[in-house]
Parts: C-alpha cells; sequence; structure tokens
C-alpha cells in the first residue's frame, strides 16, 4: 500500500511539473504607450504590430496604457514597462534611466491646428482671446504649438486659455462639439481617429515639425531575448501588416532617432524636466 501510494505521488508531481504555466510559458511582455489616444484607438491601431511580436517572439504582449500623460511618464521613467511608444522628449529622459531607443516613426511629427468644421483660414492673432484644446501640457506637440503662439505675438495664460484634455482625440472631439473653439494636435493622430470624427473639423497647417514617436526597449531585459525583440520590430517593415500599419497611421516605416532630432529636442528636454521637477 505504502508503494501504491508513493507511486501515484510522484505521478501527480511529475503532472504537476509538466502543466505548470512558468514551465512552458513565459511572462507577457508589456508594452507602454503614451495615451495619445483612447485606449480602444491604441489598441486596435497597433493590433498589426503585436501579432507580429507575438509570433515572432512567442510569447503574449500587453497594451499598457495611462489616464493621462503624467502617469504615464512616470510609469515609463520607473522602468515599469519592458517595450514602450512614447514621445520623443519622453523617450530622451527615459533613455538616461533604463531604456534603449529602437527607432522613431519615419514621419516628422506635424502639428494641426484644429477648427470648426467650415472654418475659414485664420492667422495666429485670430486666436487671441480664444480657448485652445490639447492633449496634455507635457505632450511635445503642446510644446511646440505654445512656443509658435509665443513666436506669433500671443502669451501663455494671457492671450487665450489653454484647455487639457487626456488625447488628441478628446481635444478633437472638443473642437467638433464646440467646448474648444481650436485644438493643437497631431497630423499622426488625427488620421487614426474615425471618419466621422474628422469629418466634423476642418483642419490647417502650423509649419510645425519634430521627431516622431519613439519605440524603446527596457536594458533590464535579456540580451538574447532584447536581441530577439529588435530582430522582430525591423521585419516589422517588410510584413503585409506592418505595410499596412505604416500606410494607415502614416508614420512611414522605422528611422534612428539622429543626432539632428537631438539637438532639436534639447529644449523641450529641458523645459519637460522642469515642468516634471526632475533633477
Amino acid at each position: 500500500m505504502t508503494a501504491f501510494l508513493s507511486r501515484i505521488c510522484c505521478l501527480l508531481f511529475i503532472a504537476c511539473l509538466s502543466s505548470s504555466p512558468a514551465q512552458t510559458e513565459e511572462a507577457p511582455l508589456k508594452l507602454g504607450v503614451m495615451p495619445f489616444n483612447s485606449p480602444q484607438a491604441l489598441v486596435r491601431s497597433l493590433q498589426p504590430l503585436t501579432t507580429h511580436l507575438e509570433q515572432q517572439l512567442g510569447r503574449k504582449v500587453i497594451i499598457y496604457t495611462a489616464p493621462n500623460y503624467s502617469v504615464h511618464i512616470q510609469q515609463l521613467l520607473a522602468g515599469e514597462f519592458d517595450l514602450a511608444i512614447t514621445g520623443p522628449h519622453f523617450a530622451a529622459l527615459a533613455e538616461e534611466r533604463s531604456m534603449h531607443i529602437l527607432y522613431r516613426y519615419a514621419a516628422k511629427l506635424e502639428t494641426l491646428l484644429v477648427l470648426p468644421a467650415g472654418s475659414p483660414p485664420l492667422q495666429p492673432a485670430q486666436l487671441r482671446g480664444k480657448t485652445i484644446a490639447t492633449s496634455s501640457r507635457f505632450a511635445i506637440i503642446t510644446l511646440g504649438s505654445l512656443e509658435w503662439l509665443e513666436k506669433n505675438g500671443l502669451e501663455f495664460n494671457k492671450d487665450y486659455t489653454l484647455q487639457e484634455y487626456p488625447s488628441h482625440g478628446a481635444a478633437i472631439a472638443a473642437v467638433a462639439n464646440g467646448m474648444a473653439d481650436a485644438a493643437f494636435v497631431a497630423r499622426t493622430a488625427l488620421q487614426q481617429n474615425p471618419d466621422e470624427v474628422k469629418r466634423a473639423v476642418s483642419v490647417q497647417e502650423t509649419g510645425i515639425f519634430l521627431p516622431q514617436v519613439c519605440t524603446l526597449l527596457n536594458r533590464r531585459l535579456d540580451l538574447a531575448v532584447m536581441e530577439r525583440i529588435t530582430r522582430a520590430f525591423a521585419s516589422f517593415p517588410g510584413t503585409a501588416g506592418g505595410q499596412e500599419f505604416f500606410q494607415r497611421t502614416g508614420y512611414a516605416g522605422y528611422a534612428p532617432l539622429s543626432t539632428a532630432d537631438r539637438a532639436q529636442l534639447r529644449s523641450y528636454i529641458s523645459l519637460t524636466k522642469r515642468l516634471l521637477e526632475l533633477p
């Protein structure tokens, strides 16, 4: 009887080992994404990328976004993500800590002025006294737009009211719904909104072009894992899903964050550090 029970216990032990997820599955990778659009829009837009990564790496990729930019920045700088897609100035700050910048999107980050549908083109001075929507005071689109307004003679907190919203999509909706007179948003963010939203507004070019959103990798990952992830990202633009993704979003592929990009970002990085009270 004792021998029989011993055999049963041994078989149960082996069965438990063979069925344990820890023995057969790696932990999912956490992909932190800057909340420039709604969570639903971000997940839908990035599905071709996450599907490709999962197929190439053999493990799940879970998207983590945040209710606002402040929370996202805190999580990013704390190294809470394995991978991240975030603003270029945030990427540079994270690079000083635990993250490595793989790429930026190839297209330049173009700032658009969003106005109510049917609005005629306006001069910057016509924004005096208006309520202007933006995604966050920390967003590089906002920082570049405030600089543009200042160069055109409009002083922050005096000549106009800046109204922050959780995302570019929410800022666009504020204009469409009459809650704001105008908004500054990225062309690529507008492009990823539904057609009915785009039809509800007019857009005007500002001539503001900045380095695009960056893709990052956490340096605490195993070196072999980092190499596999790097290869997976590098192969994505050549896939059918990657080609559809880059055409639909307007990102136009991947490019390195160049020395010229870093020079253009320098003032925005310094300003962001002051806003966040970072050393």
